[in-house]
């Protein structure tokens, strides 16, 4: 059981702001969170490429 968030917030005109959060939990989460491991490097994955793609597509426009 999870929930992830994703928000965009405008800056002026030309900027965007992206943040990512995610909570994990549930009655059964105790027993299995030493097994998942940390999601750090993909979430900056993540946000790098969707920063890349943003960019691509905004220059072209």
């Amino acid at each position: 059981m999870g929930n992830r968030v994703y928000t965009l917030k405008s800056i002026g005109n030309t900027l965007t702001n992206f943040t990512m959060e995610e909570k994990i939990g549930g009655p059964l989460f105790p027993l299995f969170a030493k097994m998942i491991p940390p999601f750090g490097k993909a979430f900056e994955q993540f946000a790098t490429d969707l920063k890349n793609e943003a960019e691509i597509i905004s220059r072209t426009k």
